[in-house]
Order: structure tokens, then sequence, then C-alpha cells
């Protein structure tokens, strides 16, 4: 061995040597569930992931790529200056399509990445400075913090809110602004705002008075608005819809300057892999329609890691394909709504809460009742109410060995700063077989009765579900699909 002192590292690269820290709840060992080769492995349901048209997808990539040309293999400048199409000019047009802007998105307005997070951390690093604040309400998604984090060093501030406070709702306004006020006393100044529309966690679309909130406050602290549309064409109907229920409007088609706002300071991030169940394929874009200086500025940061010429081969294939492109959306949505409902039935057979939704592929779902089944240490009545004691902390740890130890991984919301402690993101979007698998052992990781599910042919509003015992919930079919009672 050498007596050589470690080797130096610079001070940037020390100042990140910590981050990001383990996982709280890491995923079990070994393959997870494969129907074939892995039956008895682990399912993930943690992972935002859709795989309900997985096997439709992969016929249309499965037919001979007649465009694969010798520009593929080569470097990217080579390929996004030939004839060929490319996703440069497929992703715009794809959201122009879609989103119906008012500024036509192009591709001297918009900037293609490796992925929607890659672009996110290039655009908080040319936004917020080391120790600069990108504000958000909670629950967050929690990969945010290694966006915010990486590469600019920003501080995640999250504004504080009551549990009784709809955070998707105008509600949450005075507290974002009180957040911004808080941390310049503090001596931490908020850059950027982030509001991912559609939500995450929360599965819900964001209401147009919101985000324009969002973009006054942006204005009148003079700071940024960055608006994570990803989800935005993965929206459904579902026999539970949440209480404000509206349809997806993107940002990009409101008129900032009637409202005071300045349109340089609004940027959007979007992709069509989520709403392609195509995560892997790592491809996302940025647009800024009004902040050219900003666009100019973001684009040659991924001249060393673009997108992959494999992914632009079979997605500009794909977005080519104008009517399968929209065929494709409407099926999803049909089978987010169905998936959604399987899902959403078995929460309320268990008597458990869960965030009414209209979008994404996860729900937020109160599992205290079922957290109360698993054996506990011993804490007094005062300990439940006091933030900082080991409840919850032990009590979800037992529940993510239970889970993985009955064959299912999910994780809870406090990691996503949500206040209520005994919540967890459920992911639905797995094949109707492998759903029903997952929800069978989360009944055996809780020692729970199986919940009667409904048919896989037909939505929830055809079915009746009973509970029994005290309180017991009833699901008929009403008039508008299901309607739910709770007997005495």
């Amino acid at each position: 061995m050498s007596d050589l002192p470690p080797l130096p590292l610079s001070t940037h690269a020390l100042k990140r040597l910590a981050f990001p820290p383990p996982h709280a709840y890491s995923p079990p060992d070994g393959p997870f569930f494969d129907p074939e080769l892995y039956p008895e492995g682990p399912i993930n349901i943690s992972i935002a992931e859709n795989s309900l048209l997985s096997d439709r997808l992969l016929e249309h990539f499965a037919q001979p790529l007649t465009e694969l040309r010798s520009q593929h293999l080569r470097y990217r400048a080579t390929l996004i200056k030939t004839d060929l199409p490319t996703v440069e000019d497929l992703l715009p047009a794809y959201i122009n399509d879609h989103f119906h802007p008012r500024v036509k998105v192009t591709r001297e307005n918009s900037v293609t990445g490796p992925g929607v997070g890659a672009l996110l951390a290039q655009v908080v690093w040319a936004l917020a400075g080391e120790g600069q604040g990108v504000l958000m309400s909670a629950p967050f998604y929690d990969d945010y913090v290694r966006d915010i984090r990486h590469p600019a060093l920003s501080a995640l501030v999250v504004a504080d809110a009551p549990c009784d406070v709809d955070t998707l709702s105008s509600n949450v306004l005075p507290y974002l602004e009180s957040k911004i006020l808080e941390s310049k006393r503090a001596g931490v100044k908020i850059k950027v705002m982030l509001i991912p529309n559609p939500h995450n966690p929360l599965g819900r679309v964001v209401g147009k008075d919101v985000i324009e909130g969002y973009a006054c406050i942006a204005q009148k602290h003079n700071i940024h608005l960055i608006v994570d549309e990803v989800y935005g064409l993965s929206t459904f109907s579902s026999a539970y819809p949440p209480e404000i229920n509206v349809p997806f409007a993107s940002v990009l088609t409101y008129d900032l300057e009637a409202l005071g706002v300045e349109p340089a300071r609004v940027h959007v991030l979007a992709g069509p892999t989520k709403d392609f169940g195509a995560s892997g394929l790592k491809l996302g874009l940025f647009i800024s329609p009004s902040n050219p200086a900003l666009v100019a500025l973001l684009r040659p940061l991924f001249f060393a890691t673009p997108i992959s010429s494999a992914s632009d081969a079979l997605f500009a294939r794909l977005l080519s394909d104008k009517p399968f492109v929209e065929k494709f959306l409407q099926d999803n949505s049909k089978a987010l709504g169905r998936a959604y409902e399987l899902v959403a039935g078995w929460c309320i057979w268990h008597g458990l809460e869960f965030t009414r939704a209209n979008a994404a592929v996860y729900i937020v779902v109160d599992f205290a009742p079922f957290l109360a089944r698993l054996p506990r240490s011993p804490v007094s009545e005062e300990d439940l109410d006091d933030p900082d004691s080991p409840y919850p902390f032990a009590i979800l740890d037992a529940a993510v060995a239970a889970l993985c130890k009955a064959g299912v991984y999910f994780k809870p919301t406090n990691l996503m700063g949500d206040p209520v402690r005994t919540r967890f993101r459920v992911v639905f979007s797995q094949p109707r077989a492998t759903m029903e698998l997952a929800l069978r052992r989360i009944e055996k990781a809780f020692r729970v009765p199986e919940a009667p599910l409904a048919p896989p042919q037909d939505s929830l509003s055809s079915v009746n579900l009973k509970r029994s015992g005290n309180g017991s919930k009833v699901i008929s079919n009403g008039p508008t699909g299901l309607e739910e009672k709770t007997s005495a």
C-alpha cells in the first residue's frame, strides 16, 4: 500500500461528497417481480412508471427501423444537422399539438435533454446559486431534492402549511409568500418556485387559478417559476374524481402579460416518456418562449450528455406516427382510469383514506389503520403528538420491512415532506394481474382480509363491494358510477 495521502478532491466536489445520503427505505435485494422469470420476486410499486400499455409500445418499437442511418452512430451534432426527423423538431410539434401554447414551441425557444430531471438540474443551476432557495409546497416529489442540490448546491425550501390546507388550492398561496419573506430574513434568498402540474405525489391537476397565483407571486418577488408538466397528457376520468376536478391546461396557454407577469420568468418542463410509459428512454424538453438568453445558456450544457441517438430514432418514428400517438394517448387515459379505480375501490373497502386523483400514476394512501396492526415500540400518548418522537418512524420502518417480506415495496411520504406521517405513495399503473397480486401481498403484510376486486373488463361502476363491521362501507352502483354509503 502507498504511504501517500488520499488523492485530493476539488472544493466543489467535497461539498457534494455526502450527497445523496443513503436511502431511508432501501428496496429489497434480488431481482424484482417478473410474471415469467421471477414470479416470487418483490413487486415494486414505488417507482412512477406506467406499464399498462407497454406491450403495444414494444410492438411499435419492434417494427424495422428503416430510418436508422449511419448518422445515428455519430456524434449528435452530426445527427441534428441532417434532414432526418429528430426529436429536436418532433418534441416541439408534440407539445404544440397537445398543449396548444399561445407562442408556438420551436427548436429556438426550447432545449432537448436526457430526461426532465437532468433538465431541471441544469435550469436550477442557471437560476439559483449555492445556498439560494427553490420553493415548493409539501408533499413534494422527493427526487426534486437531488435535482435542486446537483449541480447548483441550491436549497429546497418548503412552505409549511397545516394538514387541513389543500396545498393544490389557492389556500396555499399565503404560505408560499410568507415563506419567501421568512427565508429572506433567514438569509436564504428564494430564486425559484417549482410546482408539478399534474402534481407529484398527489396525482391531481392543479387549477389555473393556483398556477396564476404562483406566477403573480413570482412577479411580485422577482423570482422564476418552473412548472413541471411531464404528466400533462396522463390524465383520466373515473368514478372517484377529486373534489377539485379540473382539466389540465398548460401554463403555456396563459396570457401572462394580462396578469402583469413577465413571460420571461415562467418556464416549462415536459416530454412524452411518462405518457408512453418509457421513462428509461430519457428524453425531455425545457420550454421558455420568452427567455432566449436562458435557452442559449442551457443548450450547450447538454453537448456532452445529449439524448441517446437510439432513443431519438425510436421516438422520432413514434412521434411521426400521429394516428398511433392519438390512439395511444386516448387508450392510456382509459387504462389509467381503470387502474386507479381498482386501487381506489380496494382502499375504500379497507377503510383507507387516499388522495382522489385525475392524473399521473399514483395516489397517496393513509395506512394508519394498517400500521396500528403492527407490533410497535412502546410509546406514550405524548410521543404520538410529538413530531420529534420515534413514532411513527419505528412503525414506518416496521411497515416497510413487513411489506418487503410479503413481496411488495413502496415508500412512506414522510420522505416527501408530507405532514401526515402515516401516508405512502402507491403507484397503480402496473398490469392488472400484477397490481392485484401487489394488493394481495399488502393485505398479507398487514394481516388484513382480502378485499373483493372489481372485474377486470369493466369499471367499478358495475360492482358491489361490502366491508363488514362497525362503520362498514357499501359501494353500490349509482346513477353516475360508484356511490359510497356508510352503515352504522
